[in-house]
């Protein structure tokens, strides 16, 4: 039995995206009712993480009145058709059954479109399980909508997983459901570890005319995601910008003096703007551009390195220091950024607080970690820097309660160049050159 699917995602998840970015808060749920063309009915659940993964599990009754459960993974690509109309595409790949299934029965998995003309206000949606995306082959879903977690119960979860699902588990926990089906009402208890500090450095060059924009969300994002990580661990939350009318060298190197870190605490920089290196440069590592015009010139006093950086803050005697550079590593003159626009969110849920305490009271040493390669660029929309946005996605996925696997800063660092790269593939971006990263790392536990 096969029937195809429209889930009217792409509008909802971008309106959020527009109407809070800074923020992130996206739910990480959503439910799906549909039917096929002979109006045989399916429910969904979609569990989203980012663009580059999100899978579903899809509950129906058969022919023979047995009911099946379906697991499928997603990916999302947008771009521009040759009529000028945008698209947004939802693919999905490696059907597999999760409760028996008979020995000739199959699953073709599903294609989500959703089509806007250049000067339309509203989608066209469709899907098909059709891979030429034929029309004529696509259907109106019944309903779907965010869920909040909290509003899950087990009941509504065994719809679609086994107990002893590794998965099953994890959404229990992400909705707020104890051992004795309780939910969860009192919140988590967090320690203030001796006065420890969490200092976070933000260089962003929010004026310049080019990526402007999308280092002002960068900043709010990073903002947002650092002081709701101190309040959660009881850190006292320290914050430096440098933007504005105010970046350029002198200011970051005030502020980097006005740094003075405890033994025990936490200091993070991350620099939003454009990067370059000499023709001649040994250091692998970029150099930051600290002009807010290219009618600047480059000099030493308009330019500072990322290892510059990176061994100010290690000689502070901070417990953990974190460097990082949205920035291309590439010639001087250079601006890589595209209208392309990619699914920008990922899942909001409930932190693990023990993931947290490793990651950001347990850890001992420093890294350093750039968006590009020596010779490669970094590249940017008005939602951010691919860089960034990757950063705040791996690093929410690994605390939370969804992700059973290892969660090390290596963990992290890794996937968010592994999200950056998918970022700019073909399919994704079809004007972006391919930022694989470098990074650093000397963290112990």
């Amino acid at each position: 039995m096969k029937r195809p699917l429209l889930l009217n995602l792409f509008f909802v998840l971008i309106l959020s995206a527009f109407l809070a970015p800074s923020k992130a808060d996206a739910q990480v749920l959503y439910k799906v009712n549909f039917h096929d063309k002979s109006y045989n009915r399916y429910e969904g659940l979609l569990v989203y993480f980012n663009d580059s993964y999100a899978y579903m599990r899809i509950g129906y009754y058969s022919t023979d009145k047995r009911y099946h459960v379906v697991n499928v993974d997603y990916k999302s690509t947008t771009g521009n058709l040759s009529d000028g109309r945008q698209y947004f595409f939802m693919s999905g790949s490696n059907p597999r059954f999760i409760t028996e299934k008979s020995t000739d029965q199959t699953y073709n998995p599903d294609y989500f479109i959703w089509r806007k003309g250049k000067y339309d206000d509203t989608w066209d949606v469709s899907t098909t399980d059709d891979k030429d995306l034929t029309p004529g082959s696509e259907i109106p879903v019944d309903s779907f909508y965010q869920v909040e977690p909290t509003n899950v119960g087990e009941t509504f979860l065994r719809k679609f997983f086994w107990t002893n699902e590794t998965e099953y588990a994890s959404l229990k926990k992400l909705c707020g459901i104890d051992n004795t089906i309780k939910r969860v009402t009192t919140p988590v208890t967090t320690t203030n570890y001796g006065n420890a500090k969490l200092h976070l450095i933000v260089v962003a060059n929010t004026l310049i005319s080019d990526i402007g924009p999308s280092c002002i969300a960068d900043r709010d994002k990073l903002d947002y995601e650092f002081s709701n990580i101190s309040d959660a661990l009881g850190l006292t939350y320290r914050k430096y910008v440098v933007d504005g009318t105010n970046f350029n060298k002198e200011s970051v190197q005030y502020t980097l003096d006005l740094v003075h870190p405890g033994a025990n605490d936490v200091v993070i920089f991350v620099y939003r703007g454009h990067g370059f290196r000499y023709d001649n440069q040994t250091d692998v590592y970029p150099m930051m551009d600290l002009r807010t015009s290219s009618y600047i010139s480059i000099t030493e006093q308009t330019t500072m390195p990322l290892s510059y950086v990176y061994n100010e803050l290690k000689g502070k005697g901070a417990r953990l220091n974190l460097v990082l550079a949205d920035c291309c590593n590439n010639k001087i003159g250079l601006t890589q950024v595209t209208a392309n626009s990619f699914l920008n969110l990922q899942a909001d849920n409930r932190p693990d607080i023990t993931k947290l305490k490793k990651l950001f009271m347990n850890a001992k040493g420093s890294l350093i970690s750039a968006a590009a390669k020596a010779g490669e660029y970094s590249w940017a929309n008005y939602l951010g820097g691919f860089y960034t946005i990757s950063f705040i996605q791996a690093l929410k996925e690994k605390i939370g309660y969804m992700n059973t696997g290892s969660y090390s800063w290596n963990d992290i660092i890794s996937y968010t160049t592994t999200l950056a790269r998918n970022k700019t593939l073909p399919d994704l971006c079809n004007n972006c050159t391919i930022q694989n990263g470098i990074s650093s790392i000397t963290v112990t536990y």
